[in-house]
């Protein structure tokens, strides 16, 4: 009996030391798979969005694996809401992570898991030291391209139908560009301008016409350059405030007296419209209007006599 417990326990602590050995070395594997059993150093990426970003997603380098998300906690950065992202990356993968290079948020297939993906810069940058920060770049996600692709797609095949609808009806005869493409008309006033086109510019080439003496005479370039140089000779003396018009634009006083005169003009009008004051009540009373009216009848009629009659009105007596 004490043989075969004992035998029974060498048993029970052979299995127990293998669970063990089987547990270490799993252990082991998955430390190597992560990174735990190597140095480490830490990086830190700020972005808008992660699109479902995890604690242990992988972060990589050009593809390559050198690490996992360690922490992702919100914060305010700059007034906004930020997500923060903490990097474990591997020390041996420190040289390739410089100054510049930018972090992303990419996906595992095209609907898969999210991992960081570090676009590296050259290798004239210094190396990001621990718990440096890591530029980053907001990457629209893969569901939202599907969704744009699908509304791009709609919008394609709405306008295939309408071009289909057009084409139909040009193929019928129907509409004005139907009506165009079979009436053989068209053709011959389309010819008859080609014609009449290419009769202009055998023209124009030879130096005939009105067209062709202004595309060949000099003068006209030379009148356009100097009324050029007069509108800029104009505008720079307006800046320096030569002239009545520049000093008009420079001095305040000048703008001022103008402004006075026109509000007080705009009283006196003002008074006028009412029917005050003399020319108001000139405006306003019809029955001078009238009286004044027949006076300027009487005296015109009088003038015309006295110029017919002069001795009517002319007495000279000799003594």
């Amino acid at each position: 009996m004490p043989t075969s417990k004992r035998s029974h326990e060498l048993k029970v602590g052979a299995l127990i030391l293998l669970g063990l050995a089987i547990a270490l070395v799993a252990i082991m594997s998955v430390g190597e798979r992560q990174g735990l059993m190597k140095q480490k150093y830490y990086l830190v990426a700020v972005f808008g969005d992660v699109s479902g970003l995890q604690n242990g997603a992988p972060a990589r380098v050009s593809g390559y694996q050198v690490g996992v998300v360690s922490d992702i906690q919100m914060r305010e950065v700059a007034g906004r809401n930020k997500v923060v992202v903490r990097l474990r990356l591997e020390r041996s993968s420190q040289s390739s992570v410089r100054r510049g290079s930018v972090a992303k948020i990419g996906s595992m297939g095209l609907l898969g898991d999210k991992l960081v993906e570090i676009v590296p810069a050259g290798y004239d940058q210094p190396v990001l030291r621990n718990n440096d920060s890591l530029a980053t770049i907001e990457v629209m996600p893969p569901e939202e391209i599907l969704a744009r692709a699908a509304e791009i797609a709609d919008t394609l095949r709405s306008t295939s139908q309408s071009l289909n609808t057009i084409v139909k009806k040009v193929e019928r005869g129907t509409g004005t560009l139907g009506k165009m493409i079979d009436d053989p008309r068209m053709y011959m006033n389309l010819d008859s301008v080609l014609v009449t086109l290419n009769h202009l510019m055998l023209q124009i080439k030879s130096g005939q016409g009105t067209v062709a003496r202004l595309v060949r005479d000099p003068s006209l370039y030379n009148n356009l350059n100097q009324a050029a140089a007069n509108i800029n000779s104009i505008s720079d003396s307006l800046k320096r405030g030569q002239g009545s018009l520049g000093r008009m634009l420079r001095e305040p006083e000048l703008y001022a007296t103008l402004d006075s005169t026109s509000r007080r003009l705009n009283v006196i009008l003002g008074r006028i419209e009412k029917g005050e004051g003399t020319l108001g009540g000139l405006s306003q009373d019809e029955e001078m209007y009238a009286k004044l009216k027949s006076a300027s009848v009487e005296l015109d009629a009088l003038i015309k006599d006295i110029k017919k009659n002069p001795k009517k009105y002319l007495s000279i007596s000799v003594f």
